[in-house]
């Protein structure tokens, strides 16, 4: 799911978004030099690449590692370095503004605030408890907080958690990495986009590109078996198992989740979802899930398809080259480039993807 960009993103407690190690730096720290001179009170790591600030060592180790991971990613699927990051988690809340906007103008064009476990915990029982209150008014108010508590052990174990993590840094990096690295004089405009400037669905695959090989084969495993559901009985699929397969769709539609996270931003009384990070569980969740997640499905297995049809690992960047040039996705298919047997028009490709479908997941 799509701060400027985390300052006013929404990362589901569901399993919505559910390495390599670090190099360091030869002598003097130098850009955790930099990036300490705006947070003080938190410890620094670094690599070549970017920093990572916690309260700890050890946790910024590992949102250092986790960063790393999509590093190599983003090269590997855009052939290009990504741009400088640095990943800053608070104890409590998230980094200020002014730190953001400190990190930027100090040499870390991506800065990725993020949430520590404390405050992850009372977001999630925030969202967990709106919901339960709502379905048990009138009960004690004894038995509400029991059953709050109980959900929200459940949703933060270390394992979930941890699996949260591995898809979510490298994914929100993904995101940042994708909308600066290819136009990086502009501006969040998510009343147009759930993203940046690029059409909705390339700025999600270019994050969910960015997750670790373990997430990516999730998607692709939840995919399959929605596939297959629709194969047995076409007829009584639900909508969004249709549009799940509709290719055409999926490249012009407006990120599914948009028109949820705005009403919810609303509801909440927040201007735009750049004003705050929000966690929401349960049923919040929910409904946004039910779009959101198939287009990361539609994101995970497309960009499988794309990468078979014309035999380049990098195909995602010359879409993007053609989005910074004003091209549509058809009149890429249509120009001069070579795209191996990738169909040149969107009607041809939309059979071919669902031939290629059938044989890629094939019925047992």
């Amino acid at each position: 799911m799509s701060l400027s960009r985390p300052v006013g993103r929404i990362v589901l407690a569901l399993s919505a978004i559910a390495c390599s190690s670090a190099p360091a730096l030869a002598g003097q720290a130098r850009l955790c030099d930099q990036a300490s001179s705006i947070l003080p009170d938190l410890e620094c790591v670094e690599s070549a690449n970017g920093v990572a600030l916690a309260s700890n060592a050890a946790r910024a180790r590992r949102l250092l590692e986790l960063a790393e991971g999509g590093v190599e990613r983003f090269k590997a699927n855009f052939g290009r370095q990504p741009l400088r990051y640095a990943v800053a988690e608070a104890a409590e809340g998230l980094v200020s503004r002014e730190s953001v906007a400190g990190l930027r103008k100090g040499g870390f064009p991506v800065v990725l605030p993020w949430l520590s476990d404390r405050t992850y915990r009372a977001q999630v029982e925030a969202s967990i408890r709106r919901g339960v209150s709502a379905q048990m008014v009138g009960r004690p108010q004894t038995e509400i907080d029991a059953a709050v508590q109980t959900a929200v052990d459940r949703q933060m174990s270390p394992a979930t958690r941890a699996r949260i993590e591995l898809a979510a840094v490298s994914h929100e990096l993904g995101h940042y990495w994708y909308w600066q690295g290819y136009w990086p004089n502009s501006t969040l405009s998510e009343d147009k986009h759930y993203g940046g400037p690029s059409p909705d669905w390339l700025d999600e695959m270019a994050a969910v590109l960015m997750e670790a090989p373990d997430s990516i084969d999730d998607r692709v495993k939840q995919f399959a078996q929605r596939y297959n559901r629709y194969r047995a009985d076409p007829t009584n699929a639900d909508e969004n198992t249709k549009l799940m397969i509709d290719l055409n769709n999926f490249f012009s539609e407006t990120h599914p989740a948009h028109q949820q996270v705005q009403q919810l931003n609303k509801n909440a009384g927040i201007r735009s979802s750049n004003d705050s990070f929000r966690v929401i569980s349960g049923e919040e969740a929910r409904k946004i899930a039910e779009g959101g997640v198939r287009f990361y499905l539609q994101s995970a297995v497309a960009s499988q398809y794309l990468v078979e049809r014309t035999g380049d690992r990098q195909i995602f960047a010359r879409i993007a080259e053609a989005f910074v040039r004003g091209e549509t996705i058809e009149q890429w298919l249509a120009n001069a480039e070579p795209k191996g047997t990738l169909p040149r028009e969107l009607k041809a490709m939309q059979a071919d993807w669902l031939a290629w479908l059938d044989q890629r997941f094939p019925t047992s």
